[in-house]
Formats: structure tokens, C-alpha cells, sequence
């Protein structure tokens, strides 16, 4: 990404977030351990919702993933957990606002499956939505 200008993204449609390539293309970065480049992604999709709302936190939790992956490839286990444990709770806060299932994402599942690798290895992160 050295080099390269930051990518733009429009707004995921929340109806049909299956169609946003920009958001399948950082789920895959992140599930194949390509951890800063999926957070620099997940960064655009959150820039073009404003930073503000249910999506953008959902984005930003995707962010602190991807952030986590980066700590613990240099072997900062515990800022990797500060990570997780942040994007759990964004996750925990729009389950309760808007219920179990967002953007196609079982949320009691991603959140289950994120403390799974919390205590195991974040690089075994395979993050599926209910689209796929």
C-alpha cells in the first residue's frame, strides 16, 4: 500500500450489503491475514459513512480487527487484545440497538468466533457473513 493513495469507497447499501466489492474484498484481506491492508479498506468504507452510525461502528469494529492482526505479527499480544475486546464491544452496542443479525452478519456468532481466537491465535480469524 506504500505509495499508493488511499482508497475511496461509497456507502455500503444496507439492504444489499452482498453488492458493496469493497466490503467483500476487506472481509478477504482480513480472513487471509492481510491485516493492515484490510484496515486501510475497512478505513474508506467507514470514511464514506461518516464516521457515525451503526455501519460505521460496525466498520470501525472491522478496523480494530485488522488493527489486532497488525499487533500480534509484531508481537504485541496485549495491545492486540485491547483490539478485540474493543471491537467486541462496538459489536455487543449494535446488537443491542438493532438485534442479532446486521449487514448480513450473525453478531452473537462474529462475537463468539472473536473471543475464540482472542484466546487462541487471531490469525485463525475467518470472518463469514450469512451472504456468503
Amino acid at each position: 500500500m506504500e505509495g499508493q493513495s488511499d482508497p475511496v469507497a461509497e456507502k455500503i447499501d444496507p439492504a444489499h450489503p452482498e453488492k458493496s466489492d469493497l466490503l467483500r474484498y476487506s472481509i478477504d484481506l482480513l480472513n487471509y491475514g492481510y491485516f493492515w491492508e484490510s484496515h486501510v479498506y475497512f478505513e474508506a468504507l467507514w470514511n464514506a459513512h461518516g464516521r457515525t452510525g451503526a455501519i460505521a461502528d460496525f466498520l470501525k469494529g472491522m478496523i480494530k480487527l485488522g488493527a489486532a492482526g497488525v499487533k500480534i505479527n509484531i508481537d504485541q499480544k496485549e495491545s492486540a487484545q485491547g483490539h478485540l475486546m474493543r471491537a467486541i464491544e462496538l459489536f455487543e452496542s449494535i446488537m443491542t440497538e438493532t438485534g442479532g443479525s446486521f449487514l448480513g452478519f450473525n453478531l452473537k456468532e462474529l462475537i463468539t468466533h472473536i473471543n475464540h481466537v482472542a484466546d487462541t491465535d487471531i490469525r485463525q480469524l475467518n470472518i463469514k457473513p450469512e451472504w456468503e
